[in-house]
């Protein structure tokens, strides 16, 4: 530990005489946006400005965008995050080093998270390259999300920068049936980063508290300020008196860049990311089935899935954005068999005559697809369909694929679950409240939502614990507590957005055994009001 203490000196000392010497050179830089610094006020207005910028954006930077003596600089991606690191070794704090014992604890995790950014870290370290931002940005999805593009935290907040709809919206990320942006790995971090920038230029260039108002909001972060001022105490981010989770937030992320500089100090392995653009933003003309796109570029289905998480169904959205992520090797030959498919086969549909009686509704839930969808492929205003006429039914190009896409909501939020991935010792089932203790706190331990562990126990989220008390954190020991199953089997009703994986996680169950209980396939698709039975009674287990 004494090595790694002498390494934070000079790596400490190095970045405040760098920082010195950019602060000379840019001394008589003016403002782009001709006011003076913090003046603005990151408003529904300001997010709509950076959401025009941002709408349908998936950011694609062309070789030619860094020179190549800048790129070659480095062997692996860790190295240029390393390079250009500027908060991590210039603040002292005893929260940083409780991070960094924290994170020492769980290296495993940080192995397996360092494997999941490989596909996207180039992309981010580019952007933030790019912006002159720092470079410890690159590692906010690690605490944001554990470099997960389909996690969903509390609050309902999604991807990899666990953006909430409305802001994501306002930052200019589509979302509905067909597309989620804020699941999109380069859409959202683009608008992350917009945003990042938009909060650093109203609080005084000050990324500490730019960080804790991208965590608890900028308003939180202002009034916290304001009560310091108003009592003559300092306003920095150490010195104010902020939400629990927005107090570990910045020194976790502070931790990190520490523990990333220099992992050999600290025993972690981190995934070889070589220093090269692994994944490339392709044009595809308009939609195309996503089976078929993966086909034709020579590409597994689920490879595909998983570059572009964005897209919910089996196909890219109809009215774009019209581009997909490959891998570089797979480039070549996507591109020379996209001019060969005639548009009528880029997404496959079946001709259905509307009979006597039929409604937009009836007619979805027979094809298992979604009213929205059968309006946007036939040009449909309202509910309004006649006998007779003929309406286009979207429907998979490869039968055996799910229409909707395998990027489930995974709930990754903290640490202990993804270390598990690669631990042998079993996750516990239940625990005992300490004192102190509150359902977030515990919910945080172990990676898991405060909605999900109320529910499975019972209680409100705002509930207070008491010492002692024994919470079930799985939906399998909740189940085991119970005195029996009861005959009666618990529903639930489908809405807008659902699938069966995302359904299944919510209630803690198996894909498979939502489907089987059921009587229906993994594969099929569900329409809204749809009933579901997500807690067997008896007759549904004989």
């Amino acid at each position: 530990m004494n090595c790694a203490g002498s390494h934070f000196a000079v790596r400490r000392l190095c970045l405040i005489i760098a920082a010195a010497t950019l602060l000379a050179a840019c001394s008589s830089v003016q403002n782009p946006s001709g006011s003076a610094s913090g003046e603005s006020e990151v408003d529904a207005g300001s997010l709509r400005a950076i959401g025009n910028r941002n709408a349908g954006a998936r950011v694609n930077i062309e070789p030619d965008d860094i020179t190549g003596a800048e790129v070659r600089e480095f062997t692996t991606v860790w190295d240029r995050i390393g390079s250009g690191m500027q908060l991590s070794f210039v603040h002292d704090n005893e929260r940083i080093d409780n991070q960094i014992a924290f994170y020492q604890e769980n290296v495993e995790f940080l192995s397996t998270v360092s494997e999941r950014a490989n596909f996207f870290m180039y992309e981010i370290v580019e952007e933030l390259e790019r912006r002159q931002m720092p470079m410890e940005l690159a590692l906010l999805p690690i605490v944001e999300s554990a470099y997960n593009p389909n996690a969903v935290g509390a609050g309902n907040t999604v991807g990899l920068w666990q953006i909430i709809a409305n802001t994501g919206r306002s930052l200019g990320l589509k979302q509905d049936w067909w597309y989620d942006g804020r699941r999109d790995p380069i859409a959202s971090t683009s608008a992350a980063l917009d945003y990042l920038q938009t909060l650093h230029q109203m609080f005084d260039g000050d990324w500490l508290l730019a960080l804790a108002a991208y965590n608890s909001g900028q308003g939180t972060v202002r009034n916290a300020m304001e009560r310091n001022s108003r009592r003559s105490r300092p306003t920095d981010y150490w010195s104010l008196n902020l939400p629990t989770v927005t107090e570990e937030y910045v020194p976790r992320l502070l931790a990190l860049g520490r523990l990333f500089s220099a992992p050999q100090d600290f025993g972690l392995q981190l995934a070889d990311i070589k220093n090269e653009r692994v994944v490339v933003t392709v044009e595809t003309g308009g939609q195309i089935d996503l089976s078929l796109a993966a086909e034709i570029a020579s590409l597994e289905p689920e490879v595909l899935y998983q570059l572009n998480p964005g897209f919910r169904q089996w196909a890219t959205h109809p009215d774009g954005p019209h581009k997909l992520l490959l891998p570089v090797t797979h480039v070549e030959r996507f591109t020379a068999a996209l001019p060969t498919l005639e548009n009528r086969s880029r997404v496959t549909w079946d001709r259905y005559v509307v009979q006597p009686g039929d409604t937009l509704s009836k007619i979805a839930r027979e094809f298992r697809t979604q009213v929205a969808a059968l309006q946007q492929a036939n040009d449909i205003e309202g509910s309004r369909i006649v006998a007779g006429e003929s309406l286009l039914i979207p429907r998979a190009y490869n039968s055996a694929l799910p229409l909707q896409t395998p990027n489930a909501p995974q709930y990754v939020t903290g640490v202990a679950s993804a270390a598990g991935e690669v631990s042998d010792q079993p996750s516990p089932t239940r625990y005992e409240v300490r004192s102190g203790d509150s359902l977030w706190r515990i919910a945080n331990r172990y990676n898991l939502t405060t909605a999900a562990l109320a529910r499975w126990n019972g209680i409100a989220e705002s509930a207070v614990l008491r010492p002692g008390q024994v919470l079930n954190l799985t939906a399998d020991s909740a189940l085991a507590r119970t005195d029996g199953q009861s005959e009666q089997a618990e529903t639930y009703r489908v809405r807008s957005g659902d699938s069966l994986a995302r359904i299944a996680r919510q209630f803690g169950i198996a894909v498979a055994e939502l489907a089987a209980w059921n009587n229906i396939e993994e594969a099929d698709l569900i329409h809204p009001g749809q009933q579901l039975i997500v807690r067997p009674g008896e007759s549904e287990l004989n």
